[in-house]
């Protein structure tokens, strides 16, 4: 009887393969999920802004680093225009319904802003009047890149535990 040793349970270029084809799937998702970014509405009517329409609560919208605010003009003659001080400004000029502004947020913070018809800056990054904050937290997308390279390493470490493992059998010939 002759005994050969056999790589267990699969041979190993499929294992290699196999193993190749989930990095590259892992790795597209991670760079999938780290590429989105969202679009926020926010609602520009009398004397509010709003991530909901008028005759609902007013609610400032809490984006990450990367999300475009689009305002949208539902009714009114307003500006949405960014406190001075602050390390991100921007001014959309005074616009009537059907007008939109986007902003991109670049920075993690919290924006005042307001409208220079009806609001006031307050200097030091303060404002009143028709006036809303942005709050931009940091991108969750590191946090994905992180949890994807733990999934690599442990993806490799299987891997090699898989390729040092074999079983002798015994084989008539």
């Amino acid at each position: 009887m002759h005994t050969s040793t056999i790589p267990s349970v699969l041979n190993r270029k499929y294992i290699l393969s196999h193993w190749s084809r989930r990095l590259i799937e892992a790795i597209l998702a991670v760079w999938l999920i780290a590429s989105t970014k969202a679009q926020v509405i926010v609602h520009v009517y009398d004397l509010d802004f709003s991530l909901n329409p008028k005759g609902e609560p007013v609610v400032d919208p809490v984006i990450s680093v990367g999300d475009t605010v689009r305002w949208v003009w539902d009714e009114g003659f307003h500006s949405t225009t960014s406190a001075a001080g602050q390390s991100l400004l921007w001014d959309s000029g005074n616009h009537l319904p059907e007008f939109h502004f986007d902003f991109t947020f670049t920075q993690p913070g919290s924006f005042k802003y307001f409208c220079d018809f009806h609001g006031f800056d307050l200097g030091g990054g303060n404002v009143g009047g028709m006036a809303g904050t942005i709050t931009v937290v940091p991108e969750p997308a590191g946090q994905a890149a992180m949890l994807g390279v733990a999934l690599l390493v442990f993806a490799l470490a299987r891997h090699d535990r898989l390729m040092k493992r074999s079983v002798s059998v015994a084989c008539p010939i």
